[in-house]
């Protein structure tokens, strides 16, 4: 049973926002640990040269979640068919797990979401198989992955959440890649992964609400080599671009005191 009471909601263009308060926030650093857990142990798998297929590496994930009493987020979640959303190449978000094995130089990012008692964390990092076919795959990746964090050290209690966006397009343009718009960041609500309010990867800093205690959003910001166009394939779910992305994402928290925890992690 949900034992907080709701700590206030506003309005986000009729959209309802829910802030969250320490029943969330307890039990969201438990599915935080086991989403970034598992993370660690698909991105090891990649490292050490795995010869799983995707298939296999989404099995291996969703039996690490359930042996850590998770529930898969995504698995089922408007019907989609597995735990993780593993995309390669030029698949941005939302590929679907295949037979498909890993080969040299590969760029493939991993998107999960764990829920506890409701309460859910959703994470995502990308990484390369195998050496780097270019030098520039491997900063793309970076950059990604800088951009976060740039993101996230943004957050300040009063100021808009186009703050956001603002610090993700800046670190991503000025390493000369293109940033993802229509695909964003989002709010986390009880069961509800992908809640009110959307989080730009590029905005203006007086844009969105204003952040307040309790807000509990992922961040994820998306990077691509040139074209930023997008185009969903047949199975209704992967999204890909004209050349290869790169893809990661946080769940935080904001305390009464304004700090900002980082629930999904991996340190």
């Amino acid at each position: 049973m949900r034992t907080d009471a709701p700590k206030g909601t506003f309005n986000d263009g009729g959209l309802i926002v829910r802030l969250k308060g320490q029943d969330w926030l307890e039990k969201q650093r438990v599915a935080g640990k086991i989403a970034a857990a598992t993370l660690q142990l698909l991105a090891g798998e990649v490292s050490k040269g795995t010869t799983l297929s995707l298939l296999e590496l989404n099995q291996l994930a969703e039996t690490f979640i359930h042996d850590h009493k998770g529930v898969c987020t995504f698995k089922n979640y408007k019907s989609f068919p597995a735990g993780v959303c593993i995309s390669v190449n030029k698949q941005l978000v939302h590929g679907i797990p295949t037979d498909y094995r890993l080969q040299d130089g590969d760029i493939v990012s991993f998107d999960l979401g764990v829920t506890i008692g409701g309460a859910i964390a959703d994470t995502a990092l990308t990484c390369i198989y195998g050496q780097p076919k270019l030098e520039l795959h491997t900063r793309l990746v970076r950059a990604t992955e800088e951009a976060l964090m740039k993101g996230i050290q943004a957050i300040e209690v009063g100021k808009q959440l186009g703050v956001i966006g603002q610090a993700i397009y800046r670190h991503g343009h000025g390493q000369g890649f293109g940033v993802i718009n229509n695909y964003g960041g989002h709010g986390l609500d009880w069961d509800i992964p992908h809640a009110a309010p959307f989080v730009e990867n590029k905005s203006d800093a007086n844009r969105g609400i204003r952040i307040q205690p309790g807000l509990a959003i992922a961040i994820e910001p998306m990077l691509v080599l040139g074209s930023t166009a997008t185009t969903t394939l047949d199975d209704g779910w992967t999204v890909v671009t004209p050349d290869l992305s790169a893809h990661f994402e946080h769940s935080i928290y904001v305390h009464e005191d304004g700090h900002v925890e980082i629930v999904t992690n991996r340190e």
